[in-house]
């Protein structure tokens, strides 16, 4: 019978931030929406960072949170990386779009009903 492998990382998470400068407080939300800023140099990045930017586009956003995800970082990594990127000029951060407003409670309660009904 064959053990499940667990699969390990080589290098810890947090050594993934290690090259980059302390954190000014460029605020990046889990749903901040990054760009690739045209023409950005990308010259001296590392490994994670050049990950990053390999998600991301000119023209379509993604959040740091998918960032994360895409990449099996915490967010915590993953937003120290995109702050750096943001004020090195390499990505370009947007807040998220504002929530849509909420259904009117009369509607939802007739679908509920509609859907009681099947």
């Amino acid at each position: 019978m064959s053990r499940p492998s667990s699969r390990r990382r080589i290098v810890p998470d947090y050594m993934a931030t290690a090259g980059l400068p302390p954190y000014t407080g460029t605020d990046v939300g889990r749903t901040t929406l990054l760009y690739r800023t045209p023409g950005a140099d990308t010259q001296g990045l590392d490994t994670p960072a050049r990950r990053v930017l390999d998600l991301t586009d000119e023209n379509s956003g993604i959040s740091v949170y998918e960032c994360a995800a895409h990449l099996g970082l915490p967010y915590p990594v993953v937003r120290l990386i995109t702050a750096y990127l943001i004020e090195r000029g390499t990505l370009t951060a947007t807040a998220p779009p504002a929530p849509a407003a909420l259904p009117d409670a009369q509607l939802l309660e007739v679908v509920l009903n509609g859907l009681r009904a099947l």
